[in-house]
This record gives C-alpha cells, structure tokens and sequence, in this order.
C-alpha cells in the first residue's frame, strides 16, 4: 500500500501535518526556549556549554576523567549519544598537557579533549539535543507541567520517527496524537512570551485546515532521515558491542541503552520483549559481563528492532523522490539558469542572473553611562555579523543627543578599533591608563591617546549588521551603557549592560534557481560588495551544495548552514581574501560533482544513483558580496 500512496492520501497528509508540527515547529518553540533562558541569564549558547562541559561529556563518556572529584564520573542525568554531543562539542587535535588521565588510561577519551564548537548555535540543535540541556542543567527551573510538555515533546518525535515506515496516520491515531501533540507546544510556547503563544496557535489552525505545504513536507521526511539514521548507527554498534570494547568505546554503551530505553518506550508497549531485554542489558553492563551483554544484543529482538529502523530508511528515501518530483522547481535541464532569492536582504538584477547583497544603513551609536577612570578596565563581547567602532569622546554625551545620527562624522570622536565579526563572537578588552585607551581585540594591542585632565566616555557605533554587544566591569560601580543612545540602538534584559541594534541589515541567502544534473556545469563570478566609504568592511561568501529533499534553501529555514539535519556534499566558506575570483561547478555525465574555488582548488564527490536522479542543490548565503552567473554549459 504505501508504495501507491502520494502526498494527497489523506492519511499521508494526516502523517506529515503531525510531522510538521512535531518536528518543524516543536524544534523551533525548544530553541526559541532555549535562547529566552539564555537571554535571561545574559549567556551566549557557547559559554552555557564550557560552564557545563564535564557534565555533558559525561552524558556520552560514561567512565572517568581528569575532572572527576573521584574514580568514577560524576552524575549527570540526561543521556546523549556520540554524534549528538558532537553537535556540542569538538574534539582538539592534541592532549591537554596537564591532563594525566589520557597517559594511564586504556580508553585515551577525557573530558579536556573536547572544546565547545566554534559554530555552535541554538538553531542547529534538533529535539534529543535543545530538550537535553533544558531538562537537566541546573541553569534552568520549570514546574512539573512545563517539565512534562518536555518530556512529551520528545515522546511524540520518537513515534513520528518510529512512524516513518508507513508515512501515514488513520483519523483515530491522528486525533490523539494532534490532542497531545498540540498540548505539548502550547506549553512549551507560554514559557516565553503571549506572543510566542500566539503564534503557536495560528501555526495550529493553519496546519489543521490550510493545504500542505510541500517544502514543509520535505523538512519533515529530511529530519526524519537525520534523526533515524542516528538511532539505526548507534543500535547497529550495539549490536557489535564487542567491537565497541575492542575498539575502547565502552564508556558510550550505557549512555546508549538509556536512549534506546527511552526511545523504545515511547513506541512500544510496557510487556514488549525488546524492552525487558533492553533492562537487562543495563545489569549485565553494571555487573561487568561484556560476554553475556554481547550475547543479548545479537538476539533476534536486537534485529527486529533494526529490520524496523531500517524500513523507516526506505521509506524516507521512497518519499524524498517522491516529493522532489512533485516539486515545480524540480531540475529540468534547459539552457537558462538564474538565481532565486531566499533572504530578505539579496537583490537580484540582470534578468536574475546577478545577485548581491543589499546595504542598507542601519547604524546605531551609545555610550558609556560615566567616564572610564584612571586603571579601571571593562570587557565588551561582541557576537553576530557586521561591525561595531569603538572610541571616546571628552564631553558628556547629553550635549551630543541632536547629532546622533551622523554622530561618526562628530569632530570629537576618537575611534581606537574597528571589531569586525561574521556569525562569530569576539572579546574587547578596554583599559585605561594615565592618558592612554588600550584596547586588546583578536591577539592585537590598540593604544589612542586621550585628554589626562579630562575623562573619556567611551562610545559605541553597531554600523550594520545584526550585531550584539555587552559590557562587562568588575568597579565598584559597574559601567552601563548610557540612556542616551541613537534611535537603531536598544538595551534589552534591563540592566543597560547588552544592546542590539533594532534594525538589522542581515548576511542572506539565495540559491540557483534549479538543481543541477548529470551534463551541467555554471561558472560564477565572486566578488566583494563595493563600500560606500572608505572603510575595511569584511566580506564573506557561504556555499553549500545538497542533494536533500528540502529544494527551497531558504534560511526559515532562513538559515540552511546552521540546520542540524541537513547534509551537505559540499559546504564551504571564503573569508576576504577568497572572496574574489571564479567557481566553478558541474557534474559529469557520469555523476561526479566537481567544484572549482577561487583559488584553483578542485574538489569532486561520486554522487549515487539516487543523487543524480535527484540532483544537486546549490545554496548561497552572502555578507557584502556579489555573484555574477558568467556561462552554464550543457556537456555531452
């Protein structure tokens, strides 16, 4: 039957308006949560992840470490898996030289091996990973029911997934599983604001009596894939738990049988064998029998389980091609090709085949709320995209409040650094001594001189971007940012320590307008946004090239280099100095995907059958900078 079913079975649609809910929305509502906590806490996600770092490497690693106060890890009660806490965390290229732990001991893993990623974001972690960290760090309190709208939300992920070998649910089903489903997320939203709330509840009722959409479709059968391909590895290394050990990986196995525990118990009844084996697996583990929990896990309950997660693949990659050839911007090979804008923020001209990032002047400036005394320091983070100029002046900003919005052209300003950032986070560390402002920023000492009978307020210009800044002192009398500030510019959380701009001027995306097949190539011109002054500005070019479901790429997605489910062939970025020159991108008759950077450098991937039938995506995400479309070919 499910050979035969399309997307306008009604059972079908019935499947994936729960999916789309579950898995699109409920992901988004746990890391829109997530961000509230942490705006609350004034924390970035990275540094909540190095606070808890020996915690959470224990919720994958279950043996000792350096860091344990004893012999034994310490306790934490949320489990992940490998490749989720990789997600996290990245593994560095060299033992900590103070770490003993790596010298003695057989396994050679310690919690000081890992650093938190660099490109970490709450918008790339999926359902198992964002609830993790809300269920169990000490950080966040919720009452019981908030707790339990958690918990029901994972529930619900795993028996979509599990549901995945059909692709369809029959009214009865449906109608519980919606009643829960939309429990769970109305709960969820009401923990950060009415507005959140709202928005949950129109999201509902379109779901419920609007038409599926098919894109949204496609995210549901992609994270499907994604999540289902991570429980069928770690339960096909369960079933080789032998090999685990030989290969010094059995701190992991218990960490496992908790997932599969929970994820099992969600899809299967309580008297299920699979679930009493699963128990049983933890005391053989406990009481040391390697031998006889190798044994268990090659039982025939063991490959049931597998043989289930393995229709689940099948059935996503029937609909991924089933989807993609319903999709009206399927690739058709002709010989136009174009751009298609995602981002609020691409401008496309020459009949679409030039794209280019959008300026638009979106400045703000504040100040500090008092002079910066003799030896006193301060620490400014900065995080997002855009620039942010950082000086002084010698008079009291009051006086300056009719000129704030040329306020870069002031006579008295002093600028010392210009801190330039892409989707990263940088720390300023202002100081000063006698009449001097030192500032150190990205390993480099700036020195500017300054008035020693009078005192400088420092000053802050967020030129564009979607910048963050917060300021941090340890005087008695800590500084703050001042009341008078530029109308683009707000404090936020009420303590006059971190401001944003209001309007933003966003890094964006746009992708070519059709996939591209076997035959195909297109060669692109780079080239950096010209500035409208004489300012440095940084420029940066993101490719990704997918052959996913999902053909929009858009970043609503409007941020498709930051999604945790999607995979990507190719994913490349090119900072100033290779932000200029040709790509070059093309596929050969016989399915290999070449491309060609500005540099020279050549890349290829042999594509499968599947992918070629399908075809490649190209994604763009752009930040002062231009693409030119300069010839596309058809080879035979």
């Amino acid at each position: 039957k499910n050979g035969n079913m399309s997307i306008s079975d009604k059972d079908c649609q019935r499947f994936f308006r729960a999916g789309i809910l579950t898995l699109k929305h409920g992901t988004a509502l746990l890391q829109n949560l997530l961000d509230f906590k942490l705006q609350q806490m004034h924390l970035s996600l990275r540094e909540l992840l190095y606070l808890h770092r020996h915690d959470l490497f224990h919720s994958w690693y279950k043996n000792g470490c350096c860091t344990c106060p004893t012999a034994k890890p310490s306790y934490f009660s949320g489990h992940l898996i490998k490749s989720q806490y990789e997600d996290l965390f990245e593994l560095t290229k060299t033992p900590n030289r103070v770490c003993q732990h790596v010298k003695t001991s057989l396994h050679g893993i310690c919690s000081c091996r890992y650093e938190v990623r660099k490109d970490v974001h709450t918008r790339s972690l999926d359902i198992p990973v964002s609830s993790t960290l809300l269920l169990n760090l000490d950080d966040f309190r919720y009452d019981d029911a908030s707790i339990e709208a958690i918990w029901e939300l994972r529930r619900l992920r795993n028996e979509i997934i599990d549901l995945g070998s059909e692709m369809c649910l029959i009214e009865e089903k449906f109608q519980l599983f919606w009643n829960r489903l939309v429990s769970s997320v109305g709960s969820i939203a009401a923990l950060t604001s009415a507005d959140s709330q709202d928005q949950t509840t129109e999201q509902i009722r379109s779901l419920r009596d609007d038409p599926l959409h098919l894109y949204s479709a496609m995210t549901v059968v992609r994270t499907i894939s994604h999540g289902n391909q991570r429980e069928l590895s770690f339960l096909q290394d369960l079933q080789d738990v032998m090999g685990m050990q030989s290969n010094k990986r059995q701190g992991e196995v218990l960490a496992m049988l908790e997932l599969g525990l929970e994820l099992f118990s969600s899809t299967l009844s309580q008297s299920n064998l699979a679930l009493k084996e699963l128990q049983n697996c933890k005391f053989l583990l406990y009481g040391g029998n390697f031998t006889g929990l190798a044994k268990n896990l090659s039982s025939p309950w063991m490959k049931k389980l597998l043989k289930a997660r393995l229709q689940v693949h099948e059935q996503t990659e029937i609909w991924r091609e089933m989807l993609w050839s319903s999709d009206p911007l399927k690739s058709k090979v002709s010989q136009t090709l174009s751009f298609k804008s995602c981002g609020e923020n691409v401008k496309l001209s020459n009949d679409r085949r030039c794209a280019a990032w959008n300026f638009i002047e979106s400045d703000g400036v504040t100040f500090s709320n008092r002079p910066m005394d003799h030896l006193e320091q301060v620490t400014l983070d900065v995080t997002g995209s855009g620039e942010v100029a950082i000086g002084a002046i010698e008079s009291d900003p009051v006086v300056q409040s009719r000129r704030l919005s040329s306020f870069s052209t002031c006579p008295d300003l002093k600028t010392a650094v210009i801190v330039k950032t892409y989707d990263s986070s940088y720390q300023v560390k202002i100081s000063r001594d006698s009449d001097l402002l030192i500032v150190f920023c990205d390993d480099q000492r700036y020195v500017m001189e300054v008035d020693q009978k009078k005192k400088p307020w420092l000053v802050f210009n967020l030129r564009f971007g979607d910048l963050q800044i917060e300021l941090e002192s340890e005087a008695h009398f800590p500084m703050k940012f001042h009341e008078t500030m530029g109308t683009n510019v707000q404090s936020v959380g009420g303590t006059k320590r971190l401001l944003r701009l209001k309007h933003v001027n966003l890094r964006s995306t746009c992708r070519l307008s059709r996939r591209l097949r076997n035959g195909e190539e297109v060669l692109l011109n780079v080239c950096q946004e010209k500035p409208v002054d004489v300012r440095t500005i940084p420029c940066y070019l993101s490719l990704g090239i997918s052959a996913d479901g999902l053909q929009n790429g858009s970043l609503h997605e409007d941020q498709p280099f930051i999604s945790a489910s999607r995979s990507w062939l190719f994913r490349k970025r090119y900072d100033q100095s290779l932000c200029s020159g040709k790509v070059r991108i093309s596929v050969t008759r016989r399915g290999v995907l070449k491309l060609v950077c500005p540099q020279g450098m050549t890349e290829t991937v042999q594509l499968s059958n599947t992918e070629q039938k399908m075809g490649v995506a190209v994604v763009f995400e752009l930040f002062r900078t231009e693409l030119d479309i300069v010839s596309y070919k058809i080879r035979g």
